[in-house]
C-alpha cells in the first residue's frame, strides 16, 4: 500500500491474534464485544474504552489489541453482535407483514440498546448484518423484485427505523443531560404544560402532540405508512 493510499479495511477478513501467555485461557473476540456491549447498556457508548473492557475481562489493556485494532473495529463488531439478538422467522408469503414484523423487532433491539443509533447504519460485512440482508431478501424473492428494488427497499425500511431510533435517542439523552430520571422528566413537563395551559393554550395543545411522538403509537403509524410507500412505488411498478 502507498503512502497517500487510505488505511481502510474491515475486521472481518482479519484473524484474531492471540499472544502466548502459558497457564491463562485464551481470549477471544467473542469475551470482548460481550464486555463492550455490558459497559455500553449500562454506562452509555461514551463511557465505553479499551481501558474499561481489560478491566471487566480482568486483563491488560494491550491485549485487547491483538483481537481489535481500533475503536471501529469494535462499534462494528458490537454492532453486528447485537443483531444475532434478533429472532427471524420463517417468512410467512406475506411480504408487508412479515416487513412490518421485521421492523417492530429491530425497533425493540434499538429500545433495549440505545446507543446502536449513536454508531450510525454500519457498511458492514459482519455475518450477521448479512443474515438479516438475507432474510429480507427471501421476504422479497417471492415478490419478484429484482436485487436493486430489494436494496432500496432494506434501505427505505432502515432509514425509517434509524430515524426513529435517532428521535428516541435524542429525547433519552436529553433527559440524562439533565440529570432527571424518568419519572422527574415527566413530572417536569406535566408542570410546565400546565403552566402553559393557563397563558398559552395553543402553545400547550401543541407541546402536548409532541410528546407522543416517541410512542410506539406512533412509530406503527409511520412504519404503515413507509409500507404503503412502498407497496405502491416499489411493489406496484
Amino acid at each position: 500500500m502507498s503512502q497517500d493510499e487510505p488505511n481502510f479495511d474491515m475486521i472481518w477478513p482479519r484473524e484474531s491474534l492471540q499472544p502466548s501467555q502459558p497457564g491463562k485461557p485464551p481470549l477471544t473476540r467473542d469475551q470482548i464485544v460481550a464486555a463492550a456491549i455490558e459497559i455500553a447498556d449500562e454506562q452509555g457508548i461514551d463511557a465505553l474504552s479499551i481501558r474499561r473492557i481489560a478491566t471487566r475481562l480482568s486483563v491488560g489493556a494491550t491485549t485487547l489489541y491483538w483481537h481489535v485494532k481500533s475503536k471501529d473495529d469494535l462499534f462494528e463488531l458490537m454492532y453486528d453482535s447485537t443483531m444475532a439478538e434478533l429472532d427471524l422467522p420463517e417468512p410467512t408469503g406475506d411480504w408487508r407483514a412479515d416487513l412490518r414484523d421485521l421492523a417492530l423487532r429491530t425497533h425493540d433491539e434499538h429500545v433495549r440498546h440505545r446507543w446502536l443509533i449513536l454508531l450510525g447504519i454500519q457498511p458492514s460485512i459482519g455475518p450477521n448484518l448479512q443474515r438479516y440482508a438475507d432474510y429480507i431478501n427471501r421476504v422479497l424473492g417471492p415478490v419478484g423484485l429484482g436485487l436493486q428494488a430489494r436494496t432500496d427497499t432494506m434501505a427505505i425500511l432502515n432509514n425509517y427505523i434509524f430515524g426513529f431510533a435517532h428521535r428516541e435517542t435524542a429525547w433519552e439523552r436529553l433527559r440524562e443531560r439533565a440529570g432527571l430520571t424518568g419519572d422527574q422528566w415527566q413530572e417536569r413537563l406535566d408542570n410546565y404544560l400546565e403552566q402553559a395551559r393557563g397563558s398559552d393554550p395553543e402553545l400547550a395543545e401543541l407541546i402536548q402532540s409532541r410528546l407522543y411522538l416517541t410512542s410506539q403509537d406512533n412509530f406503527e403509524l409511520g412504519l404503515d405508512c413507509v409500507l404503503d410507500g412502498i407497496a405502491s412505488r416499489v411493489v406496484a411498478r
